[in-house]
């Protein structure tokens, strides 16, 4: 399938992707994990969306909000894996999987190889909360008996080349490691 933006509601991708982002975040508010995926994934396919990690965390909280773990990481995985090869933006994605599965699926020893991701290149606005939880988590990985891992090491960053004709083109222009705009209101489930 291939995108065509004459398909767009209002055949605008940019304002559909504004209107799905508004939707989302009012699903999230509501705490309804359907809402937040369905709007999310009209963004990533028909309001560029898919370009940005801001679409990944929402399809993460959703999943969380579900009550599903892993489909929370393999959310944040498909952002990682296909669509944001940026060094800073892959690490507050790589950050928020080491919190998911840290806390959600309580696999330290795991959690920490996505920590180290995410310490390779955090942007600044998330820099300042690294240590003291990366710290922490060691600590809880010299104390776990898990000793099979929870989930999959993080996938490398195989590009979009393949799938990118798919969803509607970036809309949004924005600086690599910017703080996504929905942080405030999905930063709560990565807590760790």
């Amino acid at each position: 399938m291939t995108f065509d933006p004459a398909k767009v509601p209002g055949q605008d991708s940019a304002v559909w992707g504004q209107h799905c982002k508004d939707r989302a975040l009012e699903a999230l508010v509501k705490e309804d994990w359907r809402g937040v995926y369905d709007w999310t994934k009209s963004w990533v396919g028909w309001g560029g969306g898919a370009w940005l990690p801001d679409t990944w965390l929402l399809y993460a909280a959703s999943a969380l909000l579900h009550g599903q773990p892993r489909s929370a990481v393999h959310s944040l995985d498909l952002g990682l894996g296909t669509w944001l090869e940026g060094r800073a933006d892959r690490a507050v994605l790589s950050w928020c999987r080491g919190c998911v599965v840290w806390t959600r699926l309580n696999d330290p020893k795991t959690a920490l190889l996505a920590f180290e991701l995410a310490v390779a290149a955090p942007p600044p606005w998330l820099a300042a909360e690294i240590d003291g939880k990366i710290q922490r988590c060691s600590e809880a990985a010299l104390a776990s008996r898990k000793r099979v891992a929870s989930v999959k090491p993080s996938p490398d960053f195989t590009g979009f080349k393949h799938v990118g004709h798919t969803v509607a083109p970036p809309s949004i222009v924005r600086a690599d490691g910017d703080e996504p705009v929905v942080w405030t209101a999905v930063s709560g489930y990565f807590t760790a």
